[in-house]
């Protein structure tokens, strides 16, 4: 019996936006928790969850102030990446994500690669 039944490489994609918070600031709970357990996960923002990386989130929402505070917490230590197509659909420019978020922009074959490399991918 070799080798550990245990998951060693996750990937967390969130799709969602910060207007549908609910799911996604999930995921952002589910990333804090698992970086907790030293299980740093591999995280890719695509489609309208690249809204989240934009500057100044324009929101009276004090959860998604939080959850940006949540976020930057997880980027220092996880790192992010999103999908470049998905910021170019939505007419948005890497100036104007947060630079605190130092956020890597991937193609979609460089996204395709990211998935294929992790053993679980779970979607937000």
């Amino acid at each position: 019996m070799g080798g550990s039944a245990l998951v060693r490489k996750i990937l967390l994609v969130f799709k969602g936006s910060p207007r549908q918070g609910g799911k996604t600031a999930e995921g952002f709970r589910v990333a804090t928790a698992m970086i907790a357990m030293d299980v740093l996960p591999q995280i890719l923002f695509l489609d309208d969850g690249v809204l989240w990386l934009v500057k100044k989130q324009a929101s009276k929402s004090t959860n998604v102030t939080s959850m940006a505070e949540r976020l930057k917490t997880i980027s220092d230590l996880a790192g992010l990446q999103f999908l470049g197509d998905s910021l170019t659909q939505r007419k948005l420019r890497q100036d104007d994500l947060d630079e605190g978020y130092d956020a890597k922009s991937l193609t979609l074959d460089e996204a395709v690669q990211l998935v294929a490399q992790n053993d679980t991918v779970i979607t937000f």
